[in-house]
Formats: C-alpha cells, structure tokens, sequence
C-alpha cells in the first residue's frame, strides 16, 4: 500500500509521544518494504526547521547542530519519498471549504494526487470532512489495528 505519512506521524516518532508504538510499527513496515511511505515536500522543510529549533534548544551548536540534522533529515529520506503537487493542485486545495486548515488541505491533496491508499495521520478530526471515497484517513494505531494484524 502507498501510506501518505503526515508530519506530525514523523515528529511523533522522533519525540517518542502517545502513538510511538504503532509509528514504530508503520515505519518498520515501510522499511521492510512491506508498504511505500511517501511524505509531501512540504513536511520535509517543516521537519527540517524543527529538528533543527529541537537541536538548539538542546543545546547543539554549528557545526555538530548541522551534522546531526544532515544525519536525522538523510535517515528519514531514506525511508520516505517526498511528493509534490502542482500549483494548480495547491489552488484547488487552498480553495477546499470541506478544510479549516489549509496545511491540512495541501497535504490532503498531495496525497490524493499522489495516489495514496491511506492518509496517516494524529490529528484526524483535521480531515473528518474530507472526501475519503479514494482514500482512507488513520491514526497509526486504527492502521495498525486494522492492517497489520497486530495490537497497537
């Protein structure tokens, strides 16, 4: 399956919060091959700027800070492919009123476009107006439930 992963899945996994175990076990699936994880483009310059204020406030500093988030940001490209979408796909998804959240919006549609089977995300009721007759949306613990045949 082609697994559309929000930022917010990746920023759970990497802060280890509520559904670590299920992320964990998404992710080992994609990385075995199991499933295709794909991210918008999007989320990796919003990773990028977190790990990177994360990094800070931890006390890291150029040049160490740079190495780790080079090292952080290849891990997860390795494991997920980045996606976009055209721009008049993002004005088609600025312009969806079944949205209160345009970001929520964009990455709906880079998934729709992209030809995702399931929209993996924490924040579910962002997307509870969404059109879900192409593509289903989840938490990691009702996907893991649901598909992996596993206890989240």
């Amino acid at each position: 399956m082609r697994l559309f992963i929000d930022t917010n899945i990746i920023i759970e996994y990497v802060e280890r919060r509520k559904e670590y175990g299920s992320v964990r076990r998404i992710l080992e699936a994609i990385h075995s091959g199991i499933h295709e994880g794909l991210v918008s483009q999007g989320s990796v310059y919003t990773l990028t700027y977190l790990a990177e204020q994360a990094l800070k406030a931890n006390g890291f500093h150029r040049p160490e800070l740079t190495d780790r988030l080079r090292q952080l940001m290849t891990a997860i490209l390795q494991l997920v492919e980045p996606i976009g979408i055209s721009r008049s796909e993002m004005l088609n998804a600025i312009s969806n009123h079944d949205f209160h959240d345009l970001e929520d919006s964009l990455q709906f549609q880079s998934a729709q476009e992209n030809r995702c089977n399931i929209l993996i995300t924490i924040n579910i009721n962002d997307y509870k107006d969404a059109d879900q007759s192409r593509m289903e949306i989840l938490t990691p613990s009702a996907f893991v439930e649901k598909y992996m045949n596993v206890e989240p």
